[in-house]
């Protein structure tokens, strides 16, 4: 917020810009595709150093290699800007979403899950989240860990508050475990609003492999004031890197 704007005045351009804060208004740049590609590197990197039988001295050549790339990108100056100005608005920047835990592709700690919206993206519409689980994601033998199922879920019952048109934050999420979630096999999530009660948005989901039904979620939303989202950015950007 500028110093010679009203609450009032911005309120507006926030709340746009939470609104869309799962949607994609362009293509990657060029350094994002760059870092996308980066982070597949990355989560190459994690699954091969649960498996390897490399020996000590590969394994410190490695290490060597990785820690000259950490040191350039440390050279440079690091920013947590995730909104921009666009056409004299503050809307959403992509990196946003490719931050993302779960769905980011930038974020070499997410899958990334595929995110797509089954129907006309008005309240009825169902959200669509496809994934494959590596072995970094390893809970029981051979099966995704019930932590990732449940931060997955969020994510997708949370795209799918957002089509209430009045998105909020997580107040309570449940998952009921129905069978395990194979690792390296393709799973689907899917997250609909069940009802909006005021501020109050109801949720709920599912997790398949293949017919088998996996696991079920049940999530509680309540609406976020567009000024606390802007309040929440504020903080966000002014922390130290």
């Amino acid at each position: 917020m500028s110093p010679n704007e009203t609450p009032d005045e911005v309120a507006p351009k926030y709340e746009s810009a939470f609104k869309g804060f799962h949607i994609r208004t362009q293509e990657h740049s060029p350094i994002d595709a760059k870092r996308i590609e980066i982070a597949d590197e990355l989560r190459a990197a994690a699954d091969e150093l649960l498996a390897t039988s490399a020996s000590l001295e590969e394994l410190e050549e490695s290490r060597k290699m990785i820690n000259q790339a950490v040191t350039r990108l440390q050279s440079r100056p690091h920013s947590h800007e995730y909104m921009g100005p666009a056409e004299g608005s503050l809307a959403p920047m992509n990196s946003f979403l490719d931050r993302s835990p779960i769905i980011g592709g930038i974020n070499p700690l997410s899958v990334p899950m595929q995110m797509s919206i089954d129907g006309d993206g008005e309240k009825d519409s169902i959200v669509v989240g496809h994934a494959t689980f590596t072995a970094a994601y390893e809970g029981p033998p051979g099966c995704v860990h019930g932590g990732f199922i449940a931060a997955y879920f969020d994510e997708v019952l949370g795209m799918a508050q957002s089509l209430s048109g009045n998105p909020g934050m997580t107040v309570n999420l449940t998952v009921d475990y129905r069978s395990p979630t194979p690792l390296l096999q393709p799973v689907v999530f899917r997250g609909w609003v069940a009802s909006v009660d005021g501020r109050k948005i109801s949720v709920m989901g599912t997790l398949h492999h293949g017919e088998t039904l996996c696991a079920e979620a049940k999530g509680l939303f309540v609406s976020m004031r567009p000024e606390v989202f802007q309040r929440l950015l504020e903080i966000r950007q002014s922390q130290p890197t």
